[in-house]
């Protein structure tokens, strides 16, 4: 790839040296720029560049919590570019030889990798000392109110049958309203398959653009719904307690699908998929009846 040409020449100011090799990740959504460079020494290092005032503004969050926080699931800081008249640059550990589940072929997790993972997630709920981080707070507008006022908007999407909508809808409304993300643990904000890589046993979370301090179990019950649909097992079997969690994602899912028209076809039917993990493991957890609609496989 060929970098735009001012960060070319600051990565080479930077390092004193010229660069050999400008590649981008396999995956990621980040509108900043990214690039895994190759040093002409050989070394290899990961550039982080923001491109307007919402990339600044993340990529500021990510180098407060890599800086300020140290965890072997994090990747290491080697240099913080802020000067006058460019957006500033993060430069970190190079983790482009490290095993990677998503990619744009896929997602494939190999045997024990969710281990790992889990693993990788309690030695970040370990971590104490936070203060630093900005705080999650709940949010002001719940969802299912107002999907109870035009449940048409969740029936016309085969999930359940009228019936069934009739009998959940008031403990899917308790169970919302009772989810805390507040805390005082570290969180990721982010975890997912392309955000999630191994050096050799050892599980590395990169982008912590979205880090907090909030609930400890924020970031495991958000990544859940999503591991399962990549081979994982049931969010209920990891957190049978997960009602609110359950909940709270799948009724954000609902009005995000029914109010963005714009949404590609491909992330409906991701929604979608999601929308069903996540009201049957709210079912389980509040001992009510199964949903009675399509099934996440069928979609």
């Amino acid at each position: 790839m060929t970098p735009p040409q001012y960060l070319l020449d600051l990565i080479e100011e930077t390092f004193n040296t010229k660069t050999k090799d400008w590649r981008q990740p396999d995956c990621g959504l980040s509108a900043a720029h990214r690039y895994s460079v190759q040093l002409k020494g050989g070394d290899k290092v990961f550039v982080k560049a923001a491109t307007d005032a919402a990339t600044e503004f993340w990529l500021r969050n990510e180098h407060l919590a890599l800086s300020s926080i140290r965890g072997k699931f994090m990747p290491e800081v080697i240099s913080w570019i802020d000067q006058p008249g460019i957006y500033p640059v993060l430069i970190t550990q190079d983790l482009s030889d490290a095993y990677w589940p998503a990619s744009h072929a896929g997602v494939s997790w190999r045997t024990g990798d969710f281990g790992r993972l889990m693993e990788g997630l309690e030695e970040l709920r370990d971590i104490e000392d936070v203060h630093l981080l900005p705080a999650m707070t709940n949010e002001e507008h719940a969802a299912w109110p107002a999907i109870a006022e035009n449940p048409e908007t969740l029936l016309q999407l085969n999930f359940c049958t009228e019936k069934w909508f009739n009998h959940a809808i008031t403990h899917l409304i308790e169970a919302e309203k009772k989810y805390d993300r507040t805390g005082n643990s570290l969180v990721h904000g982010d975890v997912r398959s392309d955000n999630i890589c191994f050096a050799g046993s050892q599980m590395i979370l990169v982008d912590w653009s979205h880090t907090a301090r909030g609930h400890a179990q924020y970031d495991v019950a958000n990544l859940l719904p999503t591991l399962h649909l990549e081979g994982g097992p049931e969010p209920f079997e990891l957190m049978p307690d997960g009602a609110g969690a359950a909940s709270f994602l799948c009724g954000g899912l609902i009005q995000r699908l029914n109010d963005d028209n714009e949404m590609p076809e491909w992330l409906k039917k991701v929604f979608r998929r999601l929308i069903t993990i996540e009201l049957e493991w709210a079912a389980k957890s509040l001992h009510i009846d199964k949903p009675d609609g399509a099934h996440w496989r069928s979609i």
